[in-house]
């Protein structure tokens, strides 16, 4: 009986409320890069969050700021801003390189076909041009693929250097080991014997969008080529592994910018030159009649872009999701990716 006296007022004594737990509300932001241009790319500037609607499977996604990021020393001069000075990195964190990533991708034609050979020819005659839109900033890796993808040049801003690697770019010789250059640098993760296994140009994108990954801020690549895929009775089709393509771009924040130098008003791959681009937040541009229209709305497109940083809807599973970006603008086009996938 005592036992059971003190063991009652024991349960007495006893707390009657459980203690709360604490929940932590996680809420998912996305970093979008988008290019609002008119005309032959002009860019559109002075727009706010509340300009931008942004969908992820279709559903309403808050745009949580929309920082312009002038890219150019006209750009800047327009948005009166003065260039950014040089940050020490005090941390570990590696800090975005000054100036702009160029990757000149040039697909070369195996079987030396006419309206492609002469296409290149054609756009070896534009390299002052393309070399025309460089920043001092700025710095530009070269690659080839014919039979497997051949790394000509790390990143550089030595003119001459890049004009005779976008030169020699359709030969099919074996370039020699691209010179050191300091961070940025792709040296380091492209090794001899995986460029020699790629095989598809679809594989070669895959590799340098591997190898861009670890270098922070956004990229453009320009592919100046004839086509992706395959063409066969259903029409074109994208290789099977152009979804992983299309990833490892996506999570290294390459846009692909296609000037498609085919000599021909329409052909048979061109519309997986246009899906490369639109996935990857870039353009396809033909340059069989006006090659320096195209590399003009180039320049122009590259001028700058937003930052949206943009809340994922709460109700989303986790996986591969659609993005659409669009704004109040009056023909005004809009280019951003247009997937993302949850990261973990």
């Amino acid at each position: 009986m005592l036992a059971a006296l003190l063991l009652a007022l024991l349960a007495q004594q006893l707390p009657s409320h459980v203690d709360k737990v604490d929940e932590k509300i996680v809420v998912e932001r996305i970093l979008v890069d988008a290019r609002v241009v008119v005309g032959n790319g002009e860019p559109v500037t002075g727009l706010t969050p509340a300009n931008f609607t942004v969908r992820i499977d279709g559903k309403p996604a808050r745009v949580m700021s929309a920082d312009w990021i002038p890219e150019t020393a006209a750009a800047r001069e327009l948005a009166d801003v003065d260039k950014p000075p040089v940050e020490v990195n005090h941390t570990l964190d590696i800090q975005p390189p000054r100036g702009r990533l160029f990757i000149l991708f040039y697909q070369t034609d195996l079987a030396r076909e006419g309206v492609r050979l002469a296409g290149q020819m054609q756009m070896n005659q534009q390299v002052d041009a393309l070399l025309g839109m460089l920043e001092p900033d700025d710095r530009v890796a070269v690659f080839s693929f014919d039979s497997h993808l051949k790394f000509r040049l790390d990143f550089t801003d030595d003119r001459s250097r890049l004009s005779g690697a976008m030169q020699e770019a359709v030969l099919m010789n074996e370039p020699n080991t691209p010179p050191i250059v300091p961070s940025p640098s792709l040296a380091a993760r492209l090794t001899r014997d995986a460029l020699l296994k790629v095989g598809k140009p679809e594989d070669a994108l895959i590799l340098i969008a591997n190898a861009l990954r670890p270098i922070p801020g956004p990229k453009s690549l320009l592919f100046i080529g004839y086509g992706l895929g395959r063409f066969g009775r259903g029409g074109a089709r994208m290789e099977l592994n152009y979804p992983i393509a299309r990833t490892a771009l996506e999570a290294a924040r390459v846009s692909v910018f296609t000037l498609d130098f085919t000599q021909a008003d329409h052909h048979s791959l061109e519309t997986n030159l246009g899906k490369v681009a639109e996935d990857t937040g870039g353009f396809y541009a033909k340059t069989n009649m006006f090659p320096k229209v195209a590399i003009e709305r180039l320049h122009n497109t590259l001028a700058g872009h937003y930052e949206l940083e943009v809340r994922k809807p709460d109700d989303l599973r986790r996986g591969t999701h659609t993005i659409e970006v669009s704004v109040d603008r009056r023909n005004a086009e809009v280019y951003a990716r247009t997937t993302y996938i949850d990261r973990d």
